[in-house]
């Protein structure tokens, strides 16, 4: 029997944005309650002012959710599994074309499947990290270098500090995602089964936690 592996956000990060969620929600709740109440008092000023609360919080509840819990890498030792944003990066859709939504709609999901024995390379690391390691002309430089040249600084900010999981197959294709607050432990096993298939895998990181893991397989 095959056996699944599958590296997600930790359960610590897990259960502490369970509990921020939670709360959000019912003040979502709350908030739309109050939207009633004062309509019906007549009351359209305060009533608009909690409207303008009750989606606020609901799009925050909605990006949190997507980001703590949408995406994930798995493998059953023969493909891995990488389920992703549409955008690659972040959590909100960036690229909407009306901008002043763009951080206030969740961005869609995608899943890629890629053979194990078709994976040359993965690295583990911050987008500069990665870019030292790979060819200036594959998909995740140009991507990249879009959102460098963006005037968003937070958005900036996050590219710069995210570490990412990035797949290469012998084919030069390539394939990439955020695995911030990634269990550590999940994401080894996974790169130790991509090795056991492939011996001559190459395996670089940025982070002191993957090599010091790898070293003890």
């Amino acid at each position: 029997m095959v056996t699944e592996v599958r590296a997600r956000t930790n359960a610590g990060y897990r259960r502490k944005n369970t509990v921020i969620i939670t709360i959000i929600t019912l003040l979502s709740c709350f908030a739309l309650v109050m939207v009633i109440y004062n309509l019906i008092k007549g009351s359209y000023l305060f009533s608009a002012a909690w409207f303008i609360a009750t989606i606020l919080a609901g799009t925050y509840v909605l990006i949190r959710i997507n980001t703590v819990y949408s995406t994930y890498i798995m493998t059953d030792r023969v493909s891995i599994y990488m389920k992703n944003w549409t955008n690659d990066f972040l959590p909100y859709d960036y690229d909407n074309s009306v901008k002043i939504l763009s951080e206030f709609i969740p961005a869609k999901t995608k899943i890629v499947e890629i053979p194990v024995n078709e994976i040359s390379t993965v690295l583990i690391g911050t987008k500069n990290f990665i870019k030292r390691n790979v060819a200036p002309d594959t998909d995740f430089v140009k991507n990249v270098k879009e959102l460098e040249r963006s005037k968003d600084f937070y958005r900036k900010r996050t590219i710069t500090s995210m570490d990412i999981f990035y797949v290469e197959t012998y084919d030069r294709e390539c394939y990439y995602m955020p695995v911030v607050n990634f269990d550590t432990k999940d994401i080894t096993k996974i790169v130790q089964a991509i090795q056991r298939r492939n011996p001559d895998l190459i395996f670089k990181s940025s982070s002191k936690a993957y090599r010091k893991l790898m070293v003890k397989r």
